[in-house]
């Protein structure tokens, strides 16, 4: 639930939007009077070249999204067994909130396994999952990892003690609603589906701008996106936070997950795009259900936050590639594979495109161009305002008009601070390191999603 709001929170969404509309229009002023190619002969044809590209991908992921409808609920006679595995580590009495909110769950009981797996946490994690476990009537099973794996360790071997073929994985600092696990494991109506994706939210809204920013994002990236990418059945990315596998298409390949490496080092993060990836690569089908639905904390720190960023960020750059070559390897002249195309060439873009910026951008300054720096600056963040405008309306429509100005809020904050993070991460991509998986601060303030949770403990 949403905590009362001062009048001073209440008023910064209203200065927000103000500051937005004033930028915009003084963009379109300008443009006319002085147009950007006047300033920038190659550089400025060069950025509006990607911009327009981006901003047309932002449209067809919108649109796209509009025909796409989850999978229909399945009745208790017709649902298959489900095993839920929830790896945790340094969660404290947070892994509990999450294990009762999948007992609180409307999924047969009879048809229900859950694995609590503590990974070697140095706190009270694993006396807080067998409180759990003695509450759940057997539907909880715990294993305690004495020493420290890692999170693909963890589900390595959930993966094994489970006894029915559909697997849910959900993070330990998730909240997942009631009818969640119906709706996830409905989504398998075809035997060609290796994976489906769940829909994540934040909950700790309250704790500042990073969370209520990226709840813009992750609604956006989350749901619109993912959903453009179901209609072909190419989700490239099944969250960590709520997702399921069909087992028997996973074991096959699960020691090559838990192995793989890149360029010669262990490669222990992003297990959730790997093995989407590998579900992918062997010829299945990975979707996406908008009515599968777990809040989860984001850090809201900025340290925390670039760390956070900088973890995933590393394994797209690794998974973008491994994409392009099974893209391919296996390339058809099909409508679906030509949306595959324009969904991994806006990856791609993604991940060098902040380096072919910072080359430009040095180049102009190594010419001492005080006009054409400006310029650079000024144009990529109104276009980049004006393309955030299109997942905002969406965000204003399904979710709140005022808290949707935070999209383009994100694009300054991501321009002037984020920058370094996707140049970072493309030379750093062999670093697995986890970066945030010691105890974090807690927030001081519940979200919306926080189910009785009077705080919560940031695990990303």
């Amino acid at each position: 639930m949403n905590e009362a709001k001062t009048a001073k929170e209440k008023l910064v969404p209203f200065v927000l939007w103000g500051i937005t509309a004033a930028v915009v229009v003084f963009f379109l002023w300008r443009w006319n009077l002085e147009p950007a190619v006047d300033v920038l002969p190659w550089q400025g044809y060069f950025f509006a070249a990607v911009s327009a590209f981006m901003l047309l991908y932002i449209l067809f992921g919108a649109i796209s999204a509009t025909v796409y409808r989850p999978a229909p609920a399945l009745n208790d006679e017709q649902l298959p067994g489900c095993t839920v595995i929830v790896p945790a580590y340094n969660e404290g009495k947070h892994v509990a909130e999450t294990l009762f909110s999948l007992l609180e769950s409307d999924y047969p009981a009879e048809k229900l396994q859950i694995i609590a797996i503590n990974d070697g946490s140095k706190d009270d994690t694993m006396e807080w999952i067998r409180h759990a476990e003695s509450a759940s009537n057997g539907r909880i099973t715990s294993l305690d990892l004495l020493k420290n794996g890692g999170k693909k360790n963890a589900l390595y071997q959930g993966f094994h003690m489970a006894k029915f073929d559909i697997v849910v994985t959900v993070d330990s600092d998730s909240i997942v609603t009631k009818e969640s696990l119906r709706n996830m494991v409905s989504a398998f109506n075809k035997p060609e589906i290796g994976g489906v994706a769940g829909n994540i939210r934040i909950k700790n809204l309250a704790d500042g701008m990073i969370p209520r920013m990226m709840d813009v994002g992750f609604m956006f990236g989350f749901e619109i996106i993912r959903s453009a990418q179901s209609l072909i059945g190419y989700v490239m990315c099944t969250p960590g936070a709520l997702s399921a596998y069909r087992k028997s298409i996973v074991m096959p390949f699960i020691d090559e997950w838990l192995h793989q490496t890149f360029l010669g080092a262990p490669a222990h993060i992003g297990e959730d795009r790997a093995i989407a990836t590998m579900i992918l690569q062997h010829g299945y089908k990975v979707t996406f259900q908008s009515n599968s639905v777990a809040a989860t904390c984001i850090p809201f720190t900025y340290g925390r936050f670039c760390k956070m960023l900088l973890r995933w960020l590393r394994s797209d750059v690794r998974e973008n590639l491994l994409m392009t070559g099974c893209f391919f390897r296996k390339f058809k002249l099909t409508p679906a594979y030509a949306a595959f195309a324009f969904h991994l060439s806006s990856l791609a873009l993604g991940t060098v495109m902040p380096l072919i910026s910072l080359v430009v951008f040095l180049e102009m300054l190594c010419q001492f161009s005080p006009a054409g720096l400006f310029h650079s600056l000024y144009y990529g963040a109104v276009l980049g305002i004006i393309g955030a405008l299109i997942p905002a309306m969406i965000y204003a429509k399904r979710v709140s008009f005022l808290d949707a100005v935070w999209a383009p809020v994100y694009t300054i904050y991501s321009l002037f601070l984020l920058w370094w993070i996707p140049i970072y991460a493309l030379f750093t991509a062999r670093n697995s390191n986890w970066l945030t998986r010691e105890l974090a601060p807690l927030p001081q303030k519940a979200g919306k999603y926080t189910n009785n949770c009077k705080q919560e403990r940031l695990h990303n």
